[in-house]
């Protein structure tokens, strides 16, 4: 049975309903009747077979195969479980399936009082929702939003700008009451480069805003290039918290002036954090020949701990 299964879905014609039947006559009463869930992880498994080794993989056989055993529908009726474990299981293989889910059968379990499978029907929403994919990024995706939370959506976000299809960000960050999720959404800002937001970031800059929103703040302008705030992040250099001076490091490496490294070279020896003086130093480095002469300059007036980060960074860099 796995051969004409995996004969099926590597076929290069697209087989009818009738046809797939009639190939596998003598078992497919006893397959369609047997446990959905292994035949699903055949299916599964054949298919990702197909595809690691680059062979042709019929879609078209595949969706025809899979509802014709009547997998989909199998996996949607779980989803109506009382079980929270046998809809995580459920959310899981469609997903695997690579099979959209209907909102209606979703939405059941969006508000559910489990946290993870909470967020595995967010993320489906996100990823199969045609009308409406955004609706939980309206509610900062969740209440716990965390650094996993943070992959999922940024994979998400990434696809749809594969697709062209990516919004203004900007919109989040104005309604998102997490400010977990209100970083990170104005950090994926400056991750897509959108441009459009440049002014709309600056005029969030505020001296009265958490250290995390600062530092993503900062972190975006630098990625856009805003080059015209360099003198404003060197003035908030010494009045800020590390992650947020880290942010302006970083920052002063995109914009690649003078101004800016010359700034970096001093706080070399000002620093007291070795933590920061390592990261200065790789920093100084990204600025090129005039980096590297820098560098040169800062080891010859160095104590023996600060010219092993000298040696660490021309090693690791060189």
């Amino acid at each position: 049975m796995d051969g004409r299964i995996h004969s099926i879905l590597s076929n290069s014609d697209n087989l009818s309903e009738k046809n797939i039947q009639d190939q596998l006559s003598d078992v497919f009463p006893i397959i369609k009747s047997k446990r959905k869930d292994l035949i699903t992880d055949l299916l599964i498994d054949i298919s990702d077979e197909l595809k690691k080794g680059k062979a042709h993989w019929n879609e078209e056989n595949y969706k025809t195969l899979i509802y014709s055993l009547e997998i989909p529908m199998f996996w949607e009726s779980e989803l109506m479980s009382n079980s929270s474990s046998r809809r995580h299981e459920a959310l899981r293989k469609l997903d695997d399936l690579g099979k959209g889910f209907t909102s209606s059968i979703l939405m059941r379990s969006t508000n559910h009082k489990n946290k993870e499978l909470r967020k595995q029907a967010r993320a489906a929403v996100l990823k199969y929702d045609n009308v409406d994919p955004y609706k939980f990024l309206d509610d900062s995706f969740d209440q716990d939003f965390n650094a996993l939370d943070e992959i999922l959506i940024h994979r998400f976000l990434a696809e749809k700008a594969n697709n062209g299809r990516l919004p203004v960000l900007s919109r989040w960050v104005n309604n998102a009451k997490n400010v977990n999720f209100k970083a990170f959404m104005i950090r994926e800002i400056g991750k897509f480069n959108q441009t459009e937001c440049s002014t709309f970031l600056v005029s969030l800059l505020q001296d009265e805003l958490p250290p995390i929103l600062k530092s993503a703040i900062i972190y975006s302008l630098g990625e856009l290039n805003c080059y015209e705030q360099e003198e404003r992040f060197i003035q908030m250099y010494p009045i800020t918290n590390s992650d947020v001076q880290k942010s302006i490091i970083d920052a002063l490496v995109n914009f690649n002036t003078q101004t800016g490294l010359d700034f970096l070279t001093k706080q070399f020896f000002k620093s007291t954090d070795n933590e920061q003086k390592v990261h200065l130093a790789y920093s100084i480095k990204k600025f090129g020949e005039q980096g590297r002469i820098s560098l040169e300059n800062l080891s010859a007036r160095s104590n023996d701990f600060e010219r092993k980060i000298f040696d660490q960074v021309k090693y690791q860099l060189s």
